[in-house]
């Protein structure tokens, strides 16, 4: 009644309901809107860039390290390069040859004004030697002519020679620096894949390595070439005439301040935009492996928003670096135009006064555009290596992550065979000065099966993570058979380990490759007998076709259960000595945790085992059982001395089925009703 009263229109209680209602739903826009603000700042965040040129320079010498062993087809490249560039510009000189000598020659005249030089002395010295006395000079011009037409054939294959040593070159480096990548990433330990998305990760290692490509590729070899280019050439126009080649470089300063200046702005763009596709990669890599929750909250529309506004600081960010490079090409097209005009303007003049001759001017002309040429090439190439430089830069952040997690030099393998023994000597660790474990002290016996329970929090599965070193422990020490795990090799500690943890982790391929994944060497027979053990040959045998059935990304197309029993066959095949099991029952439907548990059971005989649940009922019958809180242990032994001691484990036990005892009476009930009397 009373609620009816308020909810009558015209009341007071009404009035303040709506004004309630409305302030929420203003409220709700509010921080929608501050929701957007906030994801714009994270997706501009990325955009702001300082550089540090020292460590450009140093990135970019340990780069060229990577080229050293393909130093010889960058070599080769660059030779060929050059020699395809120069031998072209012969053919000015010969038409400058043909007009100052051969058509003065015909008309019975003198060269007038042509400065020899020394392709002027090695045409005459060709024509006397190729040619009969008295050749007249159209047919020396057709001689002249003739042979180099004769040479291009040689000139193409230089060509095809720059390309594909290059190329190979390239890809060489490439190869290396990739691998090298790949396996300083796989080292690294699992708090940096804590603190970076995977997106952000790939991206280094394809998007960063892409673009360190362009500058094998387009750069490396093309920058020697015309730098090398320019110097030959700019030197033999001196030769030919010393007055307008100083006028030709007098724009050098002006482009090699503009080149300067335009690529340290082309640069921090190009390395904003690469940490935006860093960001936006990881963005959609998320988003996209959990697109069932996205679809199931009907939030397609938000992570539209969210994508479109990351994609736009960073097409803004791709625009700045447009505009730059624009900038860039247009004022050295500017100064490599400007320059040929103001050198042909005193050419004439110089012609006017007697002093130059045509056909000289004509091959001047000529060859300086070939002078000018690489200058914009190189400007163009300024570009490339400011984005590649950027990328390089990037690449080696990753590089200078110094693996926490790694062999000690005086480290030695296990034995082949261990004991399982596991020890925690007063072990303490944290993150960041923030601590999680606190002086723990236990000793597992071989073959013992320990469980470890607490609220969520606890340090349960830090504790855990701690055998294989995945971390390592700030304070104290872990020992297997009492090896200090930090003094024992890695692969040979974590050979004796296995996992099956509550999340499954299956890749893409049969599921035959999913289970050798836990020995690759295992014969057929060994793989159907672990199948069996785990209870997962029944259902292999059901798909399409058995071990060889293609199970998707991450195990797309298998339930829960029969990932589960997957990961379960997978630790079976690998006979380890020490078992963790990290929630591997959870979530589970009841005949798929029958069959795990059933598989379980069978696992876990003989082997050191530790056991992280949740759900109590899984881990009575454990040989003991240890109950955290805050990083410590409280209490430890077996379930039932657990009940009597009235402490953590039974405020844990009774919360579970307390809610169960009230409707019905189980097993259970009178456990605890003796623990309470």
């Amino acid at each position: 009644m009373n609620h009816a009263l308020a909810e009558s229109p015209g009341s007071e209680q009404a009035r303040k309901l709506k004004a309630r209602r409305r302030t929420g739903g203003q409220t709700f826009t509010r921080n929608r809107k501050d929701n957007d603000i906030i994801a714009r700042q994270r997706a501009l965040m990325r955009d702001q860039y300082e550089r540090n040129p020292a460590a450009e320079r140093l990135a970019m010498l340990r780069f060229l390290a990577f080229l050293k062993p393909s130093a010889l087809y960058f070599v080769i490249a660059s030779l060929c390069g050059v020699t395809i560039y120069l031998v072209p510009q012969v053919i000015p000189s010969a038409f400058g040859y043909s007009v100052d000598t051969l058509v003065a020659a015909s008309k019975g005249a003198v060269a007038g004004h042509a400065k020899a030089n020394l392709l002027y002395h090695l045409f005459d010295w060709y024509l006397r030697h190729v040619t009969p006395a008295g050749t007249s000079p159209l047919h020396k011009t057709y001689c002249l002519f003739g042979s180099i037409f004769g040479i291009l054939p040689i000139w193409a294959v230089m060509v095809y020679c720059r390309i594909y040593y290059s190329g190979i070159g390239g890809q060489r480096v490439i190869f290396t620096l990739r691998n090298k990548l790949y396996e300083h990433i796989q080292s690294l330990p699992l708090s940096y894949f804590h603190r970076h998305r995977s997106g952000s990760i790939v991206s280094r290692l394809m998007s960063d390595v892409g673009l360190a490509q362009n500058f094998i590729g387009n750069a490396c070899t093309n920058l020697w070439m015309d730098s090398i280019s320019i110097i030959l050439l700019g030197s033999f126009l001196f030769t030919v005439d010393a007055h307008l080649a100083g006028i030709a470089m007098l724009i050098l300063p002006l482009w090699i301040a503009s080149v300067r200046f335009f690529g340290q702005r082309i640069r921090s763009a190009s390395h904003a935009v690469q940490e935006g596709l860093s960001e936006l990669s990881g963005q959609v890599q998320e988003k996209v492996g959990g697109v069932t929750v996205v679809q199931a909250f009907a939030r397609e529309r938000h992570e539209m928003r969210t994508f479109h506004r990351i994609h736009a600081a960073l097409f803004h960010r791709q625009l700045d670096a447009v505009r730059m490079s624009a900038f860039n090409g247009s004022v050295s097209s500017m100064l490599t135009t400007i320059g040929p005009i103001v050198v042909m303007l005193c050419g004439l003049c110089e012609v006017f006064a007697g002093r130059l001759s045509v056909g000289t001017l004509l091959m001047f002309w000529a060859m300086l555009g070939a002078f000018y040429g690489p200058l914009q090439r190189l400007t163009d190439l300024a570009a490339v290596i400011a984005n590649a430089s950027a990328a390089i830069e990037r690449i080696f952040q990753v590089f200078d992550v110094v693996p926490e997690i790694a062999d000690s030099p005086d480290a030695e393998p296990l034995p082949d065979r261990i004991e399982g023994r596991v020890t925690f000597k007063n072990v303490s660790f944290g993150y960041d000065d923030s601590p999680v474990l606190r002086h723990i002290n236990l000793d597992i016996a071989p073959g013992e099966v320990m469980a470890f329970v607490g609220q969520s929090g606890a340090g349960k599965s830090t504790l855990v993570q701690l055998v294989p070193r995945f971390f390592d422990v700030t304070e104290g020490r872990i020992e297997v058979d009492g090896h200090d795990v930090r003094d024992a090799t890695l692969k040979s500690l974590r050979n004796n380990i296995g996992m099956v943890l509550q999340d499954t982790i299956l890749f893409t391929g049969t599921i035959r490759e999913n289970i050798l994944y836990g020995r690759p060497g295992a014969t057929d027979e060994e793989v159907i007998e672990a199948a069996k053990m785990g209870n997962a040959h029944d259902f292999i045998m059901e798909q399409p076709d058995g071990y060889e059935t293609e199970i998707g990304e991450r195990g797309a197309k298998l339930s829960g259960g029969q990932k589960q029993r997957l990961a379960i066959t997978r630790a079976f095949l690998r006979d380890p000595r020490i078992l963790i099991l990290d929630e591997a029952t959870s979530a589970l439907d009841s005949e798929s945790e029958n069959l795990i548990q059933s598989a379980l059971s069978r696992l876990m005989v003989g082997r050191t085992t530790l056991i992280i649940a949740h759900r109590l009922s899984t881990i009575m019958h454990a040989d003991r059982i240890v109950a955290m809180k805050d990083g410590c242990i409280v209490e430890v032994g077996k379930h039932q001395d657990l009940l009597k001691n009235l402490s953590v484990y039974y405020h844990l036990y009774k919360a579970q089925f307390e809610h169960a005892l009230s409707f019905t009476q189980t097993p259970m009930e009178p456990e605890i009703e003796t623990v309470r009397r």
